[in-house]
């Protein structure tokens, strides 16, 4: 959520008048754009690759065993059954 606040935010209108300008800054910088209408986001434009990395890390984490796990570790979290962050940074030696 934090990241969202970091994100800049452009109008419909700002976009058809500075759509080169943006895309040069978005490439620099590697940050997203989020397109508002009336105000409200409505789409995201980001560089190629991060939204590469991003489908790849939506490949990897879709496998079903991964996600069974992570759903059993979020129920355990949950039920108060989780390691305390600094349990296991202490484990890892860190």
């Amino acid at each position: 959520m934090v990241e969202i606040l970091r994100t800049h935010f452009v109008g419909m209108h700002e976009l058809r008048k500075d759509l080169t300008k943006l895309l040069e800054a978005l490439q620099e910088e590697g940050q997203e754009v989020v397109i508002t209408r009336q105000g409200k986001p409505m789409a995201v434009i980001v560089d190629l690759e991060k939204y590469l990395e991003v489908q790849q890390a939506m490949r990897e984490f879709s496998h079903p065993e991964y996600l069974a796990n992570l759903l059993e570790a979020r129920r355990e979290i949950r039920e108060g059954k989780g390691v305390p962050a600094e349990e296991v940074f202490r484990r890892k030696g860190l």
